[in-house]
């Protein structure tokens, strides 16, 4: 029989569903964000927008909060397999659709230096409205020097949003390891929370953890990954003695 779910674990089941309605929200938004006419849309006043990179704005935030909040209820999952398994998903699903935004503000670089009509526009930049998104920054920063500096400062925006979700779901999965801030030394690389406490207790009731599934070309890095835990776990468990 399968035991209950402790109170931990239904806070992490509701948690995760929050994020997945949210991203579905996001979905809908991003289908939505093409339409025209807000008769013929799920969400008429999101339609009705004349700006679409207001749109667009509405889009990434919706998204940006479901993926943020699913990938870190995931690495709190005290089952390494589920853990790393929700990880690769989130991770992946992060990716392909953080792609097109980078493309996006790749793109609008030469095209805002000489704008041309939606007709001579290629395939791809036709399918994502270059146009329009241009038309969106100059409405709001104007075509001046200004609006150049919002487009630069939103390429390095994409970039973080593209390479930080895969610095740190690899870092998880590889290492048991994440991005924050360290009790002492301010931000860098530390072991996730829920492993830390995992490798205390086992290190307090004398217990060795040891990788069962691991090929042998992996072996080698996870044991180093487990040494580096292995130390940082016992500094914290020497600070909450302290």
């Amino acid at each position: 029989m399968n035991r209950p779910f402790g109170k931990r674990e239904k806070v992490q089941i509701s948690l995760l569903t929050l994020a997945c309605v949210i991203v579905v929200l996001g979905i809908l938004f991003l289908v939505n964000a093409m339409q025209e006419d807000p008769a013929n849309g799920f969400f008429p006043a999101f339609c009705a927008m004349d700006n679409i990179l207001a749109k667009y704005i509405i889009v990434i935030l919706t998204m940006a909060c479901g993926i943020m909040l699913f990938s870190n209820v995931a690495v709190t999952l005290e089952d390494r397999k589920l853990r790393n398994g929700l990880t690769i998903g989130v991770t992946t699903f992060s990716t392909v659709l953080t792609v097109p935004l980078v493309y996006v503000f790749i793109a609008i670089l030469p095209y805002a230096g000489n704008p041309v009509p939606f007709e001579q526009l290629n395939a791809l930049d036709a399918i994502m409205r270059m146009d329009l998104i241009y038309q969106g920054f100059v409405a709001w920063f104007g075509d001046g020097a200004f609006m150049w500096v919002v487009l630069v400062f939103m390429l390095l925006l994409s970039i973080v949003f593209i390479t930080f979700p895969l610095v740190t779901g690899i870092l998880a999965v590889k290492c048991d390891k994440t991005l924050g801030f360290k009790k002492k030394g301010g931000f860098g690389v530390i072991v996730l929370p829920v492993v830390a406490k995992q490798l205390a207790a086992a290190e307090a009731a004398g217990e060795t953890t040891v990788p069962e599934d691991e090929s042998e070309p992996e072996a080698a890095f996870a044991a180093a990954c487990d040494a580096d835990k292995a130390e940082e776990a016992e500094a914290v468990a020497h600070d909450e003695e302290a």
